[in-house]
């Protein structure tokens, strides 16, 4: 047997049998504020009879101020003694100083030799103590690439 047409079809819209759908209007909002449901346990509270246990994540380990990259890091300051995030401010370094040069000498003068400048994979991460403002260290854009 072939199926409908188009036209045969749209003119004739096949009629769903209700009862193969079992839907229930949802409860009143009166009804669903007075349900039988059960709070869920509070933080401690044994559910059933057996004991709720409870992880945490461990402590994040400040890394030494050699090993920062050019995006802020968990350090302990050598000068303060505090474990910061440090400070990252980003200044053009010779990466970008020398991408320019080689824009510029490929004829690319008219502003696009300035593109380096503006790429933060380019330029120098200085790191510095937010507390006491003490220099920490400087993460080159060369450095940061390997």
């Amino acid at each position: 047997m072939e199926p409908p047409s188009y036209e045969e079809a749209s003119l004739h819209p096949p009629v769903l049998d209700t009862a193969v759908f079992s839907v229930l209007p949802p409860p009143s909002y009166s009804a669903s504020l007075h349900s039988s449901l059960t709070p869920p346990p509070t933080y401690g509270e044994a559910v059933g009879g057996t004991p709720v246990v409870v992880t945490t994540q461990p402590a994040p380990v400040p890394i030494s101020v050699t090993h920062l990259g050019d995006v802020p890091g968990l350090v302990r300051c050598p000068h303060c003694h505090r474990v910061v995030i440090s400070k990252v401010t980003y200044e053009a370094g010779r990466a970008a100083w020398c991408t320019c040069l080689l824009l510029a000498m490929m004829g690319l003068i008219c502003g696009c030799c300035l593109i380096p400048f503006m790429v933060r994979g380019l330029q120098d991460a200085h790191h510095s103590c937010p507390h006491c403002k003490n220099h920490l260290h400087v993460t080159t854009s060369l450095s940061a690439c390997r």
